[in-house]
Parts: C-alpha cells; structure tokens; sequence
C-alpha cells in the first residue's frame, strides 16, 4: 500500500501561491483607493483656498466689513451644508497685535406663516475669529444644520459680529424636503 502524499503537496503549494496572489492584488487595490481619496481631499483644500481668495477680493472691492458667499442658501431637511463668510478688521488695535471678534449666526423666523420654528437650524462656528491686523481680513465658515423635524419653508437668518454693533448681515436659508 502506497499513499499518494504528492497530491497533497500540491494542493497546499497552489493554496499559498492563490494566498499570495490575494493579498498582492488587495494591497494594490488598497493603494489605488487611497491615492484617489488623498488626490480628492488635495482638491478640496485647494477650492477652499480658491473661496478664501474670491472672498477676499469681494471683501475687498465693496469696502464691506463683512460678507457672506451666499445670501440664499439651499438645505434639505436633516442635511447640513458649509457657507463661508469674511470679516475685515477696520478698526484700530492697541500694540498692533489684532483684533477678535464674535460672531453668532441665528434664525429668527419663519416666513409667509408657515409655522416653521427656527430653532430647528443651528450654525456650527468659531464665537470668535483669530486675531485680526487692521485692514486684514479672514475668511472663515461656519456648518449650517437642519433638523429633520423643520418645515419646508424659507427662514430669515441674521449674522451678528459682536452683537450687531461691528456689522450684520440678514441671509435666508430655504428647507427643502
């Protein structure tokens, strides 16, 4: 009686072998979805800078302290969505150091009495900007969050730099379903 050990044998090489091959290919999938991720978040600092600079161009053209990207602003219910807005410092600073300034974004009502309560759109923001030289300006954004329970309809928003006193600016956010 003989035994057949070299089928055995082979069946265990062509394991290893398809082993090796699997991992060799998952390897160089892995490195293939993370060159295109990388590649992705490299574009969208890059149009973050293309916003900061168009903001302060604008900023900059119109002698406003303050600005927003967008007065009108689009989110469906439970969504979420980033504005940009820009501040410049026009006032005089002790020491040259800067400037600060809070900043509160808030919706005060609904319109056409579609009893919407605005409470249900909060705003995700820095209170208060990195310091500012006299005559510079920041670019900044804040997140803008709807509740899943808001009504589409549009709310009147306000955007208050230290109180209101500094600058204001009144944008309407629309729900949408």
């Amino acid at each position: 009686m003989r035994s057949n050990k070299k089928g055995g044998l082979e069946i265990s090489i062509n394991a290893i072998v398809i082993l090796i091959l699997a991992i060799t290919v998952l390897g160089i999938g892995l490195g293939f979805i993370r060159g295109m991720f990388s590649n992705t978040i490299g574009q969208l600092g890059e149009v973050s800078k293309d916003i900061e600079k168009d903001m302060i161009n604008r900023i900059r053209d119109s002698d406003e302290r303050f600005a927003m990207r967008e007065e009108n602003i689009e989110i469906k219910k439970s969504g979420e969505k980033t504005i940009y807005f820009g501040v410049r410092n026009e006032e005089e600073t002790t020491n040259n150091v800067g400037r600060d300034f809070d900043i509160y974004f808030e919706c005060t009502e609904a319109m056409l009495d579609s009893g919407g309560d605005p409470t249900h759109i909060t705003f995700n923001v820095f209170s208060k900007t990195s310091l500012i030289k006299r005559d510079e300006i920041t670019v900044m954004p804040a997140i803008i969050k709807v509740s899943p329970n808001a009504v589409a309809t549009t709310y009147m928003c306000e955007a208050l730099i230290d109180g209101g006193d500094y600058a204001s600016k009144i944008f309407y956010v629309t729900v949408t379903s």
